[in-house]
């Protein structure tokens, strides 16, 4: 039987995909492995959001027919804020499909999208509704007393929104990371808008974290993203003098993450916690922690930080804003509170009954095998795309 050869797609991003590491990177790399199953892909980068490497990985080389790193340029300015150089990187190809990841990479697919008298099909991963988001933010700054700074974020959101509405038009298809992300889209778009959800790879053996006498938690995040610097000032600043009043035995609080850790500075003087910053492997601190904390109070998306920890089987306090988009039940699958108060006492729970992190752990992690695995997300691909 002679194989046909498979059709060619355009992956445009704003980062460079991985297969570790943050969130943003992480699903930019699941969604490409999974596309190249079914098509030749073609991959153009622009880093917009981290610092210019010129160098792909030999694993995203293997991914891809071609790949290319462009670096921004002054050349103008689009309607999305960002500066950019019109893609002439790979000739003429014509391209069945040209996949946008963010609206931020626009203005590189432009060329392609409407190059050739046959016209690609346009897909565009929204993973976050940016003008939603940043009106979250603005209300984060507003409550923390930083009043230019929530001045400035309205503004952008109110900008941003009509500007989404019309770049939305110019796609067949637009995927969202959750069906409450899909809601929020109702009415602003005529393509047809499909659930594809964050999915983490699973790891087959997950060890047993030996107890000892301090209980350990972890918060993970982009630690230069301001909503994530405010859930480490919000969990070691209100949440863990609480856990401290009514413990009965010493914990620690690590701190893991790329980014900015100078706002974060001042924490180093609560004893319990350790500004860890960047780590080579976030696993072994998944595998020696007993609980992870997701106290976020605002941002968009679903935070991959969550369903690592129901990988690795490690109970976890979070947020109602932390768990959105995530299928997961308070007191099934993980802890939920609002409040300082709440939290605490969350914490307190898992810190006084191992059985019960241990229970949450298991449901988790079955909860994340059935509906966030990279498997889960091959048989949603496999649909959306007929294959």
């Amino acid at each position: 039987m002679v194989k046909t050869p498979k059709p060619d797609l355009l992956y445009l991003s704003p980062v460079l995909p991985a297969l570790a590491g943050n969130g943003l990177a992480m699903r930019a790399g699941a969604v490409l492995e999974l596309l190249a199953a079914h098509y030749a892909v073609h991959l153009l980068i622009a880093p917009l959001y981290t610092a210019f490497d010129p160098r792909v990985p030999e694993q995203l080389q293997r991914l891809c027919i071609r790949s290319a790193i462009v670096p921004p340029v002054p050349q103008r300015s689009s309607g999305l804020g960002h500066w950019f150089r019109p893609g002439k990187v790979f000739g003429k190809t014509r391209f069945a499909v040209v996949h946008v990841f963010r609206l931020s990479m626009l203005p590189f697919a432009e060329p392609y999208l409407n190059r050739f008298w046959r016209r690609p099909a346009r897909h565009l991963d929204l993973d976050d509704i940016e003008s939603v988001t940043r009106s979250r933010i603005a209300e984060l700054y507003r409550s923390n007393g930083e009043s230019a700074a929530a001045d400035y974020e309205e503004t952008e959101a109110r900008r941003q929104e009509p500007v989404e509405n019309e770049a939305l038009k110019k796609f067949d298809r637009v995927y969202v990371c959750s069906e409450s992300d899909r809601q929020k889209l109702s009415g602003r778009t005529a393509a047809e808008v499909l659930v594809l959800p964050n999915a983490i790879r699973i790891p087959e053996c997950v060890r047993a974290h030996s107890a000892d006498d301090v209980f350990t938690f972890l918060f993970v995040g982009t630690l230069g993203y301001y909503p994530n610097q405010d859930a480490a000032r919000y969990f070691c600043k209100e949440i863990v003098p609480r856990i401290r009043e009514r413990a009965t035995a010493p914990f620690l609080v690590n701190i893991v993450g790329f980014g900015d850790m100078r706002p974060l500075w001042p924490l180093i003087r609560i004893s319990e916690v350790r500004l860890i910053g960047v780590v080579p492997d976030i696993r072994p601190w998944m595998v020696e922690t007993d609980a992870v904390v997701v106290p976020v109070r605002a941002g968009g998306g679903t935070r991959i930080k969550i369903l690592e920890a129901f990988s690795f089987q490690r109970p976890v306090v979070s947020t109602s804003t932390g768990t959105e988009g995530i299928a997961a039940r308070d007191g099934e699958h993980l802890l939920i509170g609002d409040s300082p108060e709440k939290f605490a006492e969350q914490c307190l729970r898992l810190m006084g009954d191992p059985a019960l992190g241990a229970c949450l752990a298991a449901n988790a992690r079955r909860l994340v095998e059935e509906e966030y695995s990279m498997e889960a997300l091959a048989r949603k691909m496999a649909r959306a795309f007929s294959v």
